[in-house]
């Protein structure tokens, strides 16, 4: 009973302790700590025994264990640790590429201006067998078709939509079918319940075609996805992205700031994932995403907002990272005990305060698996389909839009197609939102048609 006693005193004291940093050995369990060798007092000290073993665990094997069996455990660990380490003499320190292959960079390469100038005028073109698009090649909203600068330029389009179809992330695969599952759904272009606008007849509004990535290598897929990113974005028309996973969140920011500078935007990202892991053996992966967008300056912390936050990621670690980063988050605790509408106009009110102009970034996860199932990292409590696009809705029409993204939605894991429906939805609401704008109207306008039959 005294040793619990004492157990628990020492992890209340030790509560607020980083449990990576340095550890003090607790004075009741100093006789015990006395026995082990120099080598394994700096291995334990230092906190570097925590990476293996829990505090609480550690404690009670400090104040149940004699001299030789708790030297046997340290020093297994201090094994275990230096197994754990990169060894250039064991391990692989980067993926081995065949260098002399002649089709090395042959994905990327565009086709030569000459042969595209013999093909046909710029601007636009249907692909469409009908005057009603709902046969022939299924495009994003039955929309026109580009594929290249000029054609958006000669257009004056003014949203081009993009499939981005990586699928090299964590979480359950199938994101790179993601583009296709919600082209070939017709949901997307839907009009307005509220203002009544009809997108495509506000917006020039084009299927720019999927990007090439390597599906064997995120870090061979960034720089390309960047510039064809920054490319579209050079025209004046917006990347609408449809991923593919969150990984592709950080090349997507980094050819909009290459193409409008670093540091002018804001983010709003609604994920239950806060991706800001920077302790992994992979450099880039959707957990790292927002990491990445942060420690290289192409986004402001104090610019940044993440809505639905909760899950296994969610720690106090992880959520101290996002506070030394002035990131403004909000999680499903906040909402749960605030109410969704308080949280909603604290979000708005923060994009409103932040620079003119945003990439909205949505990964399905923050939707509930209720209402969307199909999320390559699901987690239970989320947010309804609802809730999120009309606070999508009411940001694209009052702000700036850069850009848009919607990530890691895994089509093969809901064959009721619920989830393409609700992905499109959220698509929809940021194209109705950037129509509104362009219409003049305000973000919360409401059509008097759609709001009262005006019958006694």
């Amino acid at each position: 009973m005294i040793i619990r006693i004492t157990l628990l005193l020492v992890l209340l004291c030790l509560a607020f302790q980083n449990a990576y940093g340095d550890w003090t050995v607790p004075d009741e369990l100093r006789p015990q700590f006395s026995a082990l060798t120099d080598e394994q007092s700096r291995f334990v000290s230092s906190g570097e025994i925590l990476k293996l073993i829990p505090e609480r665990q550690l404690l009670h094997e400090l104040a149940t264990r004699d001299a030789a069996g708790l030297q046997a455990l340290v020093n297994d660990l201090i094994a275990v640790a230096k197994q754990m380490g990169y060894d250039p003499t064991r391990d692989m320190g980067a993926a081995p590429l065949n260098l002399t292959d002649e089709s090395y960079n042959g994905h990327t390469l565009p086709t030569p201006a000459p042969l595209r100038e013999l093909k046909r005028e710029d601007g636009p073109f249907s692909v469409h067998r009908y005057l009603e698009p709902k046969s022939g090649v299924p495009t994003f909203g039955g929309a026109k078709v580009a594929i290249w600068p000029e054609d958006l330029v000669a257009g004056n389009v003014d949203v081009a939509i993009i499939g981005v179809p990586h699928n090299m992330s964590s979480g359950r695969r199938d994101a790179g079918a993601a583009p296709d599952a919600m082209r070939g759904l017709n949901t997307i272009a839907t009009p307005d319940v509220q203002s009544l606008l009809y997108p495509l007849e506000v917006l020039s509004v084009v299927d720019y075609g999927n990007l090439y990535t390597d599906w064997l290598s995120t870090e061979r897929s960034v720089e390309h996805v960047a510039d064809m990113v920054a490319e579209t974005a050079a025209t004046g028309a917006i990347p609408m992205l449809v991923g593919g996973d969150t990984s592709m969140l950080f090349p997507g920011v980094k050819g909009i700031a290459d193409a409008h500078g670093a540091g002018t935007f804001g983010l709003l990202h609604f994920s239950a994932h806060t991706d800001v892991e920077n302790n992994s053996d992979h450099m880039l992966s959707d957990r790292q995403a927002l990491f990445r967008i942060l420690e290289q300056g192409l986004v402001n912390g104090g610019d940044t907002v993440q809505v639905g936050l909760r899950g296994p990621d969610i720690n106090a670690e992880s959520l101290q990272r996002l506070r030394d980063s002035k990131v403004r988050y909000h999680t499903m605790a906040e909402i749960q005990q605030r109410g969704f509408d308080k949280v909603l106009a604290r979000v708005l009110r923060e994009v409103d305060n932040g620079p003119d102009a945003f990439f909205v970034s949505i990964d399905v996860s923050v939707i509930d698996p209720g209402q969307l199932i199909a999320a390559g990292r699901v987690v239970a409590n989320g947010l309804g389909v609802d809730e999120v696009t009309s606070a999508i809705r009411h940001v694209c029409a009052a702000k700036n839009i850069v850009a848009f993204e919607i990530t890691d939605l895994a089509p093969m894991l809901d064959y009721s197609e619920l989830s393409v429906t609700n992905a499109n939805a959220l698509l929809n609401a940021c194209l109705v939102g950037i129509a509104v704008r362009k219409a003049g109207l305000k973000p919360d306008y409401i059509h008097p048609f759609a709001l009262d039959h005006g019958q006694r």
